[in-house]
């Protein structure tokens, strides 16, 4: 086993609806220090933060041991979506993704996390995906100027376009920037009826930049769950992370239902990987 303790991350997903002072003091008494920041209402809303707000995140982390590895923005339950149709909406989707880059630059975070833009079921796939294409590009070079690195994950059709690891790899492929890179999701491995194995083959080892981590029900892939509570091969995708030297992190993807007790929810994911890297 080649992947590290150090390469495991907390996050705030399942503290949505605590506020984030609890948060940060529940994530420190569990022992984080590397985070991925779920930039939601009430933590950080990229569209309500400002710089100083940025600044006072950042001491606030600082001052509880942690740093963040990863922002990622809401990209399903709010209408952000950088493929739209519509222009006015896809350039408000663009500037807050743009805001995201500039936040994590700031805060010295090397990676975001961006859905790609969906499609609306009756409307033409092909030229959603060229405005995803367009608005991809343009944000690649913002996140190269700033020495951040877009990370995108597959899902279903209802959350992005990019439904197969396949389909990661040949926008990674069209987009040609050092920095927009692909990622796994355990759960959207189900979401898209692929293995560990497929999705590695197909984006390529070198251009797996983040992974989610969390179990679930294969047959009904709805919820991110604790390792061990759903049916996944998790000991297996771990060990084809290791077989390819997998080197950034994995971070615990939770949230519902375990929005009553986010803590002890976490403690059991971070404890059952824990186990099983040096």
């Amino acid at each position: 086993m080649t992947l590290r303790k150090k390469q495991l991350a907390l996050s705030n997903y399942p503290y949505y609806k605590h506020s984030f002072n609890y948060t940060l003091d529940s994530l420190q008494h569990l022992g984080a220090t590397a985070i991925e920041l779920y930039c939601c209402y009430p933590h950080f809303h990229i569209d309500d933060a400002d710089l100083p707000h940025v600044a006072a995140l950042k001491k606030n982390l600082g001052t509880h041991g942690m740093h963040p590895i990863c922002l990622t923005p809401e990209n399903g339950k709010y209408p952000i979506n950088i493929a739209a149709e519509d222009p006015i909406a896809r350039s408000r989707s663009i500037k807050t993704y743009a805001k995201c880059i500039q936040y994590a630059n700031e805060l010295e975070c090397p990676t975001v996390q961006f859905h790609a833009g969906f499609n609306l079921l009756d409307c033409d796939y092909n030229k959603t995906w060229q405005r995803s294409v367009d608005s991809l590009n343009y944000l690649a070079d913002i996140a190269e100027g700033y020495g951040v690195t877009i990370t995108m994950e597959a899902a279903h059709k209802l959350a992005t376009i990019l439904n197969s690891s396949s389909q990661i790899a040949k926008m990674v492929a069209e987009i040609g920037s050092p920095n927009l890179t692909g990622m796994i999701d355990t759960l959207c491995l189900a979401h898209c009826n692929e293995d560990i194995h497929t999705a590695v083959k197909n984006i390529g080892p070198e251009r797996i930049h983040h992974f989610h981590f969390s179990d679930c029900i294969t047959t009904q892939p709805k919820n991110h769950l604790i390792p061990g509570s759903g049916d996944m091969d998790l000991d297996e995708i771990l060990h084809v992370l290791s077989d390819i030297n997998y080197k950034s992190y994995i971070t615990i993807e939770i949230k519902s239902p375990y929005e009553y007790n986010p803590e002890e929810a976490t403690r059991s994911s971070a404890e059952w990987i824990l186990e099983r890297l040096n």
